[in-house]
């Protein structure tokens, strides 16, 4: 990622004009597995990598793309029927997240039912998680 942000920069600060393919940048970018060149600017790999790559099958992929569905309809229903407004993220970091500080990882995951990646992001303060789950991390710290 760092190298692909650098080659970004760096093509944004050249003198020299771009051709663009719709409107986006050509990625500047080879594969890291293979080296071949990287078509899509969204992702890090080459397709052939992407596809050869197991965790990248259509039904895994498949059943992500649904769980993720599932977890954003239940945000919705939850945000449809609570008072949104009244949930303040500077709230969160300031009440909640110094808290987290000595809760695991585990913790975390088992009440809001996160997974381990985002608990992680959400404890390092770099992402704030949706509000329907606020009550059971507040319940976590105390």
């Amino acid at each position: 990622m760092k190298a692909r942000k650098s080659a970004t920069r760096s093509a944004a600060k050249s003198t020299t004009g771009r051709q663009r393919a719709s409107g986006r940048p050509v990625a500047p970018w080879s594969c890291p597995d293979c080296g071949g060149q990287v078509t899509n600017h969204r992702h890090v790999r080459c397709d052939q990598c992407i596809y050869a790559d197991p965790r990248q099958s259509a039904e895994l992929r498949g059943r992500r793309g649904a769980a993720i569905a599932t977890r954003k309809k239940a945000q919705q229903q939850w945000t449809d029927t609570h008072q949104v407004e009244s949930c303040d993220p500077e709230y969160f970091h300031r009440e909640i997240l110094p808290g987290l500080a000595k809760v695991t990882l585990a913790e975390i995951m088992a009440a809001t039912g996160i997974s381990k990646a985002f608990a992680s992001q959400v404890r390092a303060g770099k992402f704030t998680p949706h509000v329907s789950t606020w009550p059971a991390i507040g319940r976590l710290i105390g």
